[in-house]
Protein backbone atom coordinates (compact mmCIF):
# COMPACT_ATOMS: atom_id res chain seq x y z
CA UNK A 1 0.00 0.00 0.00
CA UNK A 2 1.25 3.51 -0.81
CA UNK A 3 1.12 6.45 1.59
CA UNK A 4 2.14 10.09 1.46
CA UNK A 5 3.48 12.05 4.43
CA UNK A 6 3.24 15.83 4.04
CA UNK A 7 5.84 17.31 6.35
CA UNK A 8 9.32 16.02 7.21
CA UNK A 9 9.39 17.16 10.82
CA UNK A 10 10.00 14.81 13.74
CA UNK A 11 6.54 13.22 13.80
CA UNK A 12 6.34 12.96 10.01
CA UNK A 13 9.68 11.18 9.94
CA UNK A 14 8.64 8.72 12.65
CA UNK A 15 5.39 7.88 10.81
CA UNK A 16 7.39 7.38 7.62
CA UNK A 17 9.79 5.05 9.42
CA UNK A 18 6.92 2.98 10.85
CA UNK A 19 5.26 2.65 7.44
CA UNK A 20 8.55 1.71 5.74
CA UNK A 21 9.33 -0.91 8.38
CA UNK A 22 5.83 -2.32 7.75
CA UNK A 23 6.82 -2.69 4.06
CA UNK A 24 4.68 0.11 2.60
CA UNK A 25 5.64 2.60 -0.08
CA UNK A 26 5.96 6.18 1.16
CA UNK A 27 6.14 9.52 -0.63
CA UNK A 28 7.36 12.21 1.77
CA UNK A 29 7.02 15.92 1.07
CA UNK A 30 9.24 18.76 2.25
CA UNK A 31 9.54 22.38 1.10
CA UNK A 32 13.32 22.22 1.49
CA UNK A 33 15.12 21.13 -1.67
CA UNK A 34 18.28 20.14 0.24
CA UNK A 35 16.20 17.92 2.51
CA UNK A 36 14.64 16.17 -0.48
CA UNK A 37 18.02 15.64 -2.12
CA UNK A 38 19.45 14.22 1.09
CA UNK A 39 16.56 11.76 1.48
CA UNK A 40 16.59 10.64 -2.15
CA UNK A 41 20.38 10.38 -2.44
CA UNK A 42 21.47 9.28 1.05
CA UNK A 43 18.26 7.92 2.67
CA UNK A 44 18.54 10.39 5.52
CA UNK A 45 17.29 13.83 6.48
CA UNK A 46 19.53 16.86 6.92
CA UNK A 47 19.24 16.33 10.69
CA UNK A 48 20.77 12.85 10.28
CA UNK A 49 17.55 10.83 10.63
CA UNK A 50 18.09 7.55 8.71
CA UNK A 51 15.15 6.03 6.85
CA UNK A 52 14.93 2.21 6.66
CA UNK A 53 13.88 0.25 3.55
CA UNK A 54 14.66 3.34 1.49
CA UNK A 55 13.94 1.54 -1.78
CA UNK A 56 10.27 2.13 -0.92
CA UNK A 57 10.79 5.82 -0.13
CA UNK A 58 10.62 8.81 -2.46
CA UNK A 59 10.91 12.46 -1.40
CA UNK A 60 9.41 15.38 -3.32
CA UNK A 61 8.95 19.15 -3.19
CA UNK A 62 5.98 18.98 -5.60
CA UNK A 63 2.59 18.44 -3.95
CA UNK A 64 1.12 17.52 -7.33
CA UNK A 65 2.90 14.16 -6.92
CA UNK A 66 0.29 13.33 -4.24
CA UNK A 67 -2.50 13.11 -6.82
CA UNK A 68 -2.27 9.32 -7.23
CA UNK A 69 -1.75 8.48 -3.53
CA UNK A 70 -4.81 7.22 -1.63
CA UNK A 71 -3.71 7.78 1.98
CA UNK A 72 -2.16 11.16 2.84
CA UNK A 73 -0.84 12.03 6.32
CA UNK A 74 -0.77 15.76 7.11
CA UNK A 75 1.94 16.38 9.72
CA UNK A 76 2.75 20.08 9.32
CA UNK A 77 2.14 22.85 11.86
CA UNK A 78 -1.30 24.42 12.30
CA UNK A 79 0.15 27.82 11.33
CA UNK A 80 0.78 26.43 7.82
CA UNK A 81 -2.72 25.02 7.24
CA UNK A 82 -3.97 27.53 4.67
CA UNK A 83 -0.67 27.74 2.81
CA UNK A 84 -0.29 23.96 2.50
CA UNK A 85 -3.88 23.01 1.78
CA UNK A 86 -4.07 25.51 -1.04
CA UNK A 87 -1.39 23.49 -2.83
CA UNK A 88 -2.52 19.91 -2.15
CA UNK A 89 -4.61 18.30 -4.92
CA UNK A 90 -7.88 16.88 -3.57
CA UNK A 91 -9.81 14.00 -5.19
CA UNK A 92 -12.74 11.88 -4.03
CA UNK A 93 -10.49 8.81 -3.93
CA UNK A 94 -8.08 10.19 -1.34
CA UNK A 95 -8.18 9.68 2.43
CA UNK A 96 -6.61 12.48 4.45
CA UNK A 97 -5.21 11.68 7.91
CA UNK A 98 -4.77 14.93 9.82
CA UNK A 99 -2.09 14.86 12.53
CA UNK A 100 -2.32 18.65 12.92
CA UNK A 101 -2.97 19.86 16.46
CA UNK A 102 -4.32 23.38 16.71
CA UNK A 103 -6.51 25.89 14.93
CA UNK A 104 -6.10 27.91 11.77
CA UNK A 105 -4.75 31.15 13.23
CA UNK A 106 -6.76 33.69 11.30
CA UNK A 107 -10.13 31.94 11.24
CA UNK A 108 -9.97 29.97 14.51
CA UNK A 109 -11.28 26.79 12.84
CA UNK A 110 -10.04 23.23 13.19
CA UNK A 111 -7.96 21.59 10.44
CA UNK A 112 -10.79 19.14 9.65
CA UNK A 113 -13.20 22.05 9.29
CA UNK A 114 -10.82 23.68 6.83
CA UNK A 115 -10.46 20.46 4.85
CA UNK A 116 -14.22 19.93 4.63
CA UNK A 117 -15.56 23.47 4.27
CA UNK A 118 -12.85 25.20 2.25
CA UNK A 119 -11.16 22.40 0.32
CA UNK A 120 -14.06 20.05 -0.35
CA UNK A 121 -12.80 16.92 1.37
CA UNK A 122 -15.72 14.59 2.11
CA UNK A 123 -16.30 13.75 5.78
CA UNK A 124 -15.96 10.03 5.05
CA UNK A 125 -12.53 10.72 3.51
CA UNK A 126 -11.15 12.40 6.62
CA UNK A 127 -9.44 10.82 9.62
CA UNK A 128 -7.87 12.56 12.60
CA UNK A 129 -4.83 11.02 14.29
CA UNK A 130 -4.12 12.12 17.85
CA UNK A 131 -2.98 10.82 21.22
CA UNK A 132 0.02 10.79 23.57
CA UNK A 133 2.52 10.56 20.71
CA UNK A 134 5.79 12.25 21.69
CA UNK A 135 8.13 11.79 18.72
CA UNK A 136 11.28 11.23 20.77
CA UNK A 137 9.62 8.32 22.61
CA UNK A 138 8.32 6.77 19.41
CA UNK A 139 11.92 6.96 18.16
CA UNK A 140 13.01 4.99 21.23
CA UNK A 141 10.25 2.43 20.55
CA UNK A 142 8.52 3.23 23.82
CA UNK A 143 5.09 1.56 23.96
CA UNK A 144 2.79 4.18 22.43
CA UNK A 145 -0.93 4.34 21.67
CA UNK A 146 -2.62 6.58 19.12
CA UNK A 147 -6.23 7.24 18.12
CA UNK A 148 -7.68 7.30 14.60
CA UNK A 149 -11.03 9.08 14.56
CA UNK A 150 -13.53 9.46 11.76
CA UNK A 151 -16.67 8.14 10.08
CA UNK A 152 -15.11 5.65 7.66
CA UNK A 153 -14.40 2.56 9.76
CA UNK A 154 -13.02 0.62 6.80
CA UNK A 155 -10.47 3.32 6.02
CA UNK A 156 -9.56 3.71 9.69
CA UNK A 157 -9.00 -0.03 10.01
CA UNK A 158 -6.76 -0.07 6.93
CA UNK A 159 -4.66 2.81 8.26
CA UNK A 160 -4.51 1.24 11.73
CA UNK A 161 -3.30 -2.09 10.33
CA UNK A 162 -0.68 -0.30 8.25
CA UNK A 163 0.70 1.54 11.30
CA UNK A 164 0.47 -1.13 13.98
CA UNK A 165 3.66 -2.76 15.19
CA UNK A 166 5.03 -4.06 18.48
CA UNK A 167 5.29 -0.58 20.07
CA UNK A 168 2.90 1.71 18.13
CA UNK A 169 -0.71 0.69 18.83
CA UNK A 170 -3.62 2.43 17.04
CA UNK A 171 -7.17 2.55 18.42
CA UNK A 172 -10.34 3.70 16.64
CA UNK A 173 -12.89 6.35 17.68
CA UNK A 174 -15.92 7.74 15.83
CA UNK A 175 -15.83 11.16 17.56
CA UNK A 176 -13.50 12.91 15.11
CA UNK A 177 -14.48 16.32 16.43
CA UNK A 178 -13.77 15.47 20.07
CA UNK A 179 -10.44 13.80 19.32
CA UNK A 180 -9.30 16.77 17.26
CA UNK A 181 -10.40 19.32 19.86
CA UNK A 182 -8.65 17.40 22.65
CA UNK A 183 -5.43 17.34 20.63
CA UNK A 184 -5.57 21.08 20.08
CA UNK A 185 -6.69 22.20 23.53
CA UNK A 186 -4.19 20.21 25.57
CA UNK A 187 -1.38 22.44 24.31
CA UNK A 188 -2.99 25.47 25.98
CA UNK A 189 -3.04 23.87 29.39
CA UNK A 190 0.47 22.46 29.02
CA UNK A 191 1.56 26.11 29.06
CA UNK A 192 -0.25 26.63 32.37
CA UNK A 193 1.27 23.43 33.73
CA UNK A 194 4.77 24.65 32.89
CA UNK A 195 4.00 27.96 34.59
CA UNK A 196 2.78 26.36 37.85
CA UNK A 197 5.62 23.83 37.93
CA UNK A 198 8.14 26.65 37.52
CA UNK A 199 6.52 28.43 40.47
CA UNK A 200 7.41 25.41 42.59
CA UNK A 201 3.94 24.34 43.74
CA UNK A 202 3.33 20.93 45.31
CA UNK A 203 1.83 17.79 43.79
CA UNK A 204 -1.56 18.48 45.37
CA UNK A 205 -1.76 21.78 43.51
CA UNK A 206 -0.64 20.19 40.25
CA UNK A 207 -3.31 17.53 40.61
CA UNK A 208 -5.88 20.26 41.28
CA UNK A 209 -4.69 22.32 38.30
CA UNK A 210 -4.59 19.47 35.77
CA UNK A 211 -8.01 18.16 36.78
CA UNK A 212 -9.61 21.58 36.39
CA UNK A 213 -7.71 22.14 33.14
CA UNK A 214 -9.14 18.92 31.73
CA UNK A 215 -12.55 20.11 32.89
CA UNK A 216 -12.17 23.31 30.85
CA UNK A 217 -11.14 21.25 27.82
CA UNK A 218 -14.27 19.12 28.23
CA UNK A 219 -16.60 22.07 28.83
CA UNK A 220 -15.38 23.96 25.77
CA UNK A 221 -15.48 20.87 23.57
CA UNK A 222 -18.98 19.87 24.67
CA UNK A 223 -20.15 23.41 23.89
CA UNK A 224 -18.84 22.83 20.37
CA UNK A 225 -20.59 19.47 20.01
CA UNK A 226 -18.00 16.90 21.08
CA UNK A 227 -18.78 13.72 23.02
CA UNK A 228 -17.75 14.03 26.69
CA UNK A 229 -16.69 10.37 26.88
CA UNK A 230 -13.91 11.05 24.36
CA UNK A 231 -12.02 12.99 27.04
CA UNK A 232 -11.66 9.87 29.17
CA UNK A 233 -9.72 8.17 26.39
CA UNK A 234 -6.25 8.37 24.89
CA UNK A 235 -6.88 11.58 22.95
CA UNK A 236 -8.20 13.25 26.10
CA UNK A 237 -6.70 12.22 29.42
CA UNK A 238 -3.84 10.29 27.81
CA UNK A 239 -2.55 13.01 25.51
CA UNK A 240 -3.24 15.80 27.97
CA UNK A 241 -1.26 14.36 30.88
CA UNK A 242 1.71 13.23 28.77
CA UNK A 243 1.99 16.74 27.31
CA UNK A 244 1.18 18.73 30.44
CA UNK A 245 3.84 16.86 32.44
CA UNK A 246 6.54 16.79 29.77
CA UNK A 247 9.40 19.17 30.49
CA UNK A 248 10.53 18.74 26.88
CA UNK A 249 7.26 20.14 25.51
CA UNK A 250 7.66 23.57 23.91
CA UNK A 251 4.31 24.56 25.43
CA UNK A 252 5.53 23.55 28.90
CA UNK A 253 8.80 25.45 28.39
CA UNK A 254 6.87 28.51 27.22
CA UNK A 255 4.90 28.40 30.48
CA UNK A 256 8.12 28.13 32.48
CA UNK A 257 9.42 31.28 30.79
CA UNK A 258 6.21 33.17 31.52
CA UNK A 259 6.74 32.25 35.18
CA UNK A 260 10.08 34.11 35.16
CA UNK A 261 8.30 37.35 34.29
CA UNK A 262 8.77 37.34 30.52
CA UNK A 263 5.77 38.41 28.44
CA UNK A 264 4.51 36.24 25.58
CA UNK A 265 6.52 38.01 22.88
CA UNK A 266 9.75 37.72 24.86
CA UNK A 267 9.16 34.05 25.72
CA UNK A 268 8.35 33.14 22.11
CA UNK A 269 11.51 34.87 20.91
CA UNK A 270 13.57 32.93 23.42
CA UNK A 271 12.10 29.57 22.40
CA UNK A 272 12.50 30.45 18.70
CA UNK A 273 10.21 27.62 17.61
CA UNK A 274 6.50 26.99 17.14
CA UNK A 275 4.47 26.99 20.37
CA UNK A 276 1.15 25.55 19.20
CA UNK A 277 -0.66 26.35 22.44
CA UNK A 278 -0.08 30.09 22.15
CA UNK A 279 -2.05 30.74 18.97
CA UNK A 280 -4.58 28.07 19.96
CA UNK A 281 -5.23 29.83 23.28
CA UNK A 282 -6.01 33.10 21.52
CA UNK A 283 -8.48 31.42 19.14
CA UNK A 284 -10.14 29.38 21.90
CA UNK A 285 -10.42 32.37 24.23
CA UNK A 286 -12.18 34.37 21.54
CA UNK A 287 -14.56 31.49 20.83
CA UNK A 288 -15.22 30.86 24.53
CA UNK A 289 -16.40 34.44 24.96
CA UNK A 290 -18.72 34.03 21.97
CA UNK A 291 -20.12 30.87 23.57
CA UNK A 292 -20.59 32.57 26.95
CA UNK A 293 -18.14 30.25 28.74
CA UNK A 294 -16.20 31.34 31.80
CA UNK A 295 -12.92 29.42 31.55
CA UNK A 296 -10.96 30.88 34.45
CA UNK A 297 -7.66 29.10 33.76
CA UNK A 298 -7.69 30.15 30.11
CA UNK A 299 -8.67 33.71 31.06
CA UNK A 300 -5.73 33.86 33.46
CA UNK A 301 -3.33 32.66 30.77
CA UNK A 302 -4.44 35.34 28.32
CA UNK A 303 -3.82 38.01 30.99
CA UNK A 304 -0.45 36.45 31.78
CA UNK A 305 0.74 37.02 28.22
CA UNK A 306 0.87 40.77 28.83
CA UNK A 307 1.43 41.14 32.57
CA UNK A 308 3.37 39.23 35.21
CA UNK A 309 1.31 37.50 37.91
CA UNK A 310 2.23 36.42 41.43
CA UNK A 311 1.69 32.84 42.58
CA UNK A 312 -1.09 34.06 44.88
CA UNK A 313 -2.88 35.62 41.92
CA UNK A 314 -2.37 32.45 39.90
CA UNK A 315 -3.70 30.19 42.65
CA UNK A 316 -6.92 32.17 42.95
CA UNK A 317 -8.08 30.98 39.52
CA UNK A 318 -8.61 27.51 40.98
CA UNK A 319 -10.59 28.57 44.02
CA UNK A 320 -14.36 29.13 43.61
CA UNK A 321 -16.07 31.90 45.54
CA UNK A 322 -18.44 29.51 47.30
CA UNK A 323 -18.80 25.74 47.53
CA UNK A 324 -18.80 24.44 43.97
CA UNK A 325 -19.68 21.09 42.39
CA UNK A 326 -16.78 18.76 41.79
CA UNK A 327 -17.80 18.19 38.15
CA UNK A 328 -18.94 21.34 36.39
CA UNK A 329 -21.60 21.34 33.71
CA UNK A 330 -23.15 24.05 31.54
Amino acid sequence: MKFAVVGSGKFGRELTKILLNNHHEVLIYSRRIQEIESINNDSKSLSGFVFPNSKNLTATTDLKDLADVKYIFLTFSSKDISFMLNKIPVTDQQIFISCIKGFENNLGVLPSEMLIEKFGVKKENLIVLSGPNLSREIAKKELTATVLAGENKKAMSEVAESLKNEFFIPFINTDRYGVELAGALKNIYAIVSGYFHAKGVGENTIGFLLTKSLEEIRVFSEARGANSSTFLGLAGVGDFFSTALSKDSRNYKFGEMLATGLNATEALAKINDTVEGYQTSLAVHKKSLELGLNLSILNFLIELYDSEKSLDEASKILVPEGIDNDIRTY
